[in-house]
């Protein structure tokens, strides 16, 4: 939703609008990190910690606020998750676009391809979108989960290691605090830990294939929508000429 508004507020003066496209990405993915980054810890928290004491977002978030200050889950698991959202967001928006303009020109050399400013091909534009935005959409889902998979696995890995601090201190008489607890468990520490433990560079990309599947259909269909409401709305079709 953010990156429409964010590519036109840095329209290019040139031709090439790669160069607006990934900052408009990364400050997208940047702002819902933002966002995201509570709601991921009040999720958390209600799958792993049965004393949690609330059973959705719309009272585990305030509770979760009031436990453990504004600024908590932000210092424990903001790194982590611009690590995972921006790439993905990168990867998903801005390859999407690139995919669909060389899918089109492809076509388009190819002489298959019919545009508004050339009636030589044999197919109009407009026929070819829907198969042309599910090839750019695929591939653009397997660029966003590569690219993204060593993020999720450190998001996951953060909040694994704050769960058993957790659970740790709460077996000793006397304990330090949540908050100092976290704090030495650091997104550096975490980014060595999953390395040395993981077995090298391998670890930061374990359950990938399980990535392709589950996230990989939804930026998928994800797309196909998007681009599909553009079209509905008037405005021209992803990558079209």
């Amino acid at each position: 939703t953010l990156k429409p508004v964010l590519l036109a507020l840095l329209a290019p003066t040139a031709g090439d609008p790669t160069q607006p496209y990934l900052v408009a990405a990364v400050c997208a993915g940047a702002l819902a990190s933002i966002v995201l980054c509570p709601m991921e810890e009040t999720r958390i928290r209600l799958v792993t910690d049965p004393d949690f004491g609330a059973e959705g977002l719309l009272d585990g978030l305030p509770a979760l606020l009031e436990e453990e200050g504004p600024l908590t889950p932000f210092r424990r698991g903001i790194l982590p998750m611009l690590a995972k959202q921006v790439p993905y967001t990168v990867g998903k928006q801005v390859s999407f676009d690139v995919f669909a303009g060389m899918l089109y020109g492809w076509l388009a050399a190819l002489g298959v391809l019919a545009t508004e400013g050339d009636r030589m091909g044999m197919i109009p534009e407009k026929e070819v979108a829907l198969a042309v935005e599910i090839g750019a959409a695929f591939l653009a889902s397997l660029v966003a989960c590569l690219a993204s998979q060593p993020g999720d696995v450190l998001l996951t890995a953060t909040y694994k290691n704050g769960k058993d601090d957790k659970n740790g201190k709460d077996g000793e008489a006397n304990c330090e605090s949540d908050d100092d607890a976290n704090e030495n468990v650091g997104f550096g520490a975490t980014i060595s830990k999953v390395y040395q433990e993981g077995g090298g560079i391998a670890a930061f990309f374990r359950g990938l294939n399980a990535r392709f599947f589950h996230v990989g259909c939804i930026i998928t269909f994800q797309l196909v929508i998007y681009d599909q409401m553009k079209q509905f709305l008037g405005l021209p079709a992803s990558g079209a000429h």
